[in-house]
């Protein structure tokens, strides 16, 4: 362990320091309290031997500012004192101390304490490490619900959870939320020519050119359904995710060149753009209905190419 030692007797210092290096343990010394909290915040030892009489802070004082501190662990604090009436005692638990020493300490019983504390630590950086494990379990888990497997973009119950979210805050914000839904052009004649191997092989690239164009933490890409995507853009403008669909159209075209020799397969995506300021006038799923109905256009259109609608509420109301 690493154990702090704040005495300001520099005898006692040296005898006390010698007992726990001799257990095996490294020492910090502290000749009075604020020293002992200086080095308590560098060095975050394991355990703390506090002498009760200090200049400046006085053993309770430090102890009660340890345990104000609110750590995510317990740090054992014990007081060494020549003090041997019960109310120091009292006095030395209520300020947060964990056990109580009469000097002079005997080798022997500073030892026994030193050892009860080490199975303390041993025990406690064992629960901190299965709880960490437990987090670490709990965050891939979480992660894997969200996550479609195949593409490693994230699934449509992210998508329903995400909208949700960031439309309410574009409308506390007034600012403008938009949606791209993309459609894998000739995806199922690349399946039925070249196998399923072909067609995933296809979506997980499809996927890196998509993700390469979100710059921002806000922005998500979401499967669908089989080649369909949804990428929600946050605070982007009609025109700026025009712009980035656009983008995405150009490069996944690239992409179709560079494989076609081997798929045979002229590869491309049609993709529908929805934008809007939200609004309490419009339901939330409007967004993705009017970038399916763009989507429609696209595809009707000839394919490969960008159709953009904003949501109006004429319109909205016809529907």
């Amino acid at each position: 362990m690493k154990v702090l030692i704040a005495e300001d007797s520099i005898t006692l210092l040296l005898t006390t320091s010698k007992i726990v290096e001799t257990a095996g343990h490294e020492v910090i010394q502290a000749r009075d309290g604020k020293e002992a909290l200086e080095l308590f915040d560098s060095e975050k030892p394991d355990l703390v031997l506090l002498d009760v009489e200090m200049p400046g802070h006085d053993g309770f004082e430090v102890a009660k500012k340890i345990r104000s501190k609110k750590l995510d662990y317990w740090i054992p604090i014990i007081f060494l004192t020549g003090y041997v009436e019960d109310q120091y005692l009292l006095q030395g638990i209520e300020a947060g101390g964990d056990d109580y020493l009469t000097k002079p300490v005997s080798n022997l019983v500073l030892n026994a304490k030193l050892n009860a504390m080490q199975r303390i630590y041993e025990m406690q950086r064992e629960l901190v490490q299965i709880s960490k494990q437990l987090s670490e379990t709990n965050e891939k888990l979480n992660q894997s619900i969200i996550t479609d497997p195949l593409t490693g973009a994230n699934n449509r119950l992210y998508l329903d959870e995400c909208l949700n979210k960031e439309w309410f805050r574009c409308m506390r914000n007034k600012k403008y939320l938009s949606a791209l839904i993309i459609d894998v052009d000739n995806f199922k004649i690349l399946n039925d020519t070249q196998g399923h191997h072909a067609g995933d092989k296809c979506l997980i690239e499809l996927v890196k050119i998509f993700q390469s164009h979100l710059k921002r933490s806000a922005d998500v890409i979401c499967r669908h359904g089989g080649d369909e995507f949804v990428i929600l853009l946050p605070e982007t403008s009609q025109k700026d995710a025009m712009n980035i669909a656009e983008k995405i159209r150009e490069s996944v075209i690239e992409y179709s060149n560079h494989t076609k020799s081997k798929t045979l397969v002229d590869i491309s995506v049609s993709i529908g753009c929805a934008s809007c300021i939200p609004d309490d006038k419009y339901t939330i799923d409007k967004l993705l209905i009017v970038a399916d109905k763009a989507l429609y256009e696209s595809k009707n259109a000839g394919r490969n190419c960008v159709t953009s609608k904003e949501l109006n509420y004429r319109e909205d109301e016809a529907a």
